[in-house]
């Protein structure tokens, strides 16, 4: 079985994607980010083709690494303004995928990160520093939060179907 990790956002979407036996070798895992931004007066028709570009890029990352289950990464609204495109573009995403034929489930992101790091700190920037200096730490080689954030979801979802993955104890 094969496992996808997705960190949702229409400019820079993090995907993870590896096997269950993974084991913690990281040349079996695959990266990728996908997203791209548009001017503030963007169309209503750029913005959908926007969608539809995202959720092809992330439908293709997923079949070229012959994906079963994709987790995404649970929503967070923080960013009132973004809310309705994160849902939209994260709706047609769904959908295609499974069209696709690909499972998909969301992984609760705050359960996920306190398995990764046994203890959640309370801010959201000290905890994605955390989960990033953890994966890099782990030897995972990210360059982003949504890299590691992406990973988060894929570590739940390996947890969750009895892959390999990496667990602290809660603090």
């Amino acid at each position: 079985m094969k496992l996808l990790g997705i960190d949702f956002s229409v400019r820079a979407t993090g995907l993870v994607a590896a096997p269950a036996d993974w084991d913690g070798s990281w040349s079996k895992v695959h990266w990728a980010t996908v997203g791209e931004t548009l001017p503030r007066d963007a169309s209503d028709v750029q913005r959908a083709r926007r969608m539809e570009s995202l959720a092809r890029g992330i439908c293709a990352f997923a079949r070229m690494h012959d994906v079963d289950v994709a987790w995404f990464e649970s929503y967070g609204f923080a960013q009132a303004r973004a809310a309705h495109t994160i849902a939209e573009a994260c709706g047609v995403t769904r959908l295609e995928l499974v069209r696709a034929g690909i499972e998909i489930r969301t992984a609760n992101m705050s359960a996920a990160r306190k398995l990764l790091l046994g203890k959640v700190p309370r801010t959201s920037t000290e905890v994605k520093a955390a989960v990033y200096k953890v994966v890099r730490e782990a030897g995972a080689p990210v360059d982003s939060y949504d890299l590691a954030d992406a990973f988060v979801a894929l570590n739940w979802g390996m947890s969750e179907l009895g892959g390999y993955c990496f667990a602290q104890a809660a603090a």
